[in-house]
């Protein structure tokens, strides 16, 4: 029986190189790309990010690969981060975020019945990889879901991104990753 599992995704081009590696290493999973972000602003930067996120995978992948919208609400997200939002780009405020987007990541795995848990959010070098996998670590205790995280190829997002044309934002996400 194939496992299951729930991967959290930031964007489109974050997920190309994760996707296309958990896919290679286990043809037969039945995977599920979660895309929970209320840490992007404005709005419409979180609905273009959801669209290219849709769009490339539909693209690539068709119905092999479902996709799923977590609960969109950046001024819950604000007013918990704002009183560390002085933390700097890469800080306390981003350990936070990161928490918050893999508990709800974890809470829709235990949902779905998902066998394991990962996320996109390692891909990039500006991550704090350790952190992110003491999170997952963490939240897999608690839910009894395996959590498993690789260094995903940057470069090879890259190389993906120009081959599909798709859309590389800048930034994070959010209004404090602007202003680094």
């Amino acid at each position: 029986m194939s496992e299951k599992i729930l991967l959290h995704a930031c964007c489109a081009p974050c997920t190309t190189a994760t996707l296309e590696k958990i896919m290679s290493d286990d043809p037969e999973a039945d995977i599920a790309v979660f895309y929970y972000n209320p840490n992007i602003s404005p709005a419409e930067e979180e609905e273009k990010r959801w669209s290219e996120l849709v769009r490339y995978i539909e693209t690539r992948y068709g119905n092999a690969v479902k996709v799923l919208r977590g609960k969109y609400d950046y001024d819950a997200w604000n007013a918990l981060i704002e009183p560390v939002s002085l933390s700097g780009e890469g800080g306390f405020r981003c350990r936070i975020c990161y928490y918050l987007r893999l508990l709800e990541s974890f809470k829709k795995a235990a949902e779905l019945g998902c066998d394991a848990v990962s996320t996109t959010l390692a891909i990039s070098p500006y991550k704090n990889f350790e952190w992110l996998d003491e999170t997952g670590k963490l939240l897999s205790a608690k839910f009894g879901i395996r959590w498993f995280l690789e260094r995903w190829d940057y470069k090879r997002s890259i190389e993906l991104s120009k081959e599909y044309g798709l859309y590389r934002q800048k930034y994070c996400g959010c209004d404090y990753s602007k202003r680094r």
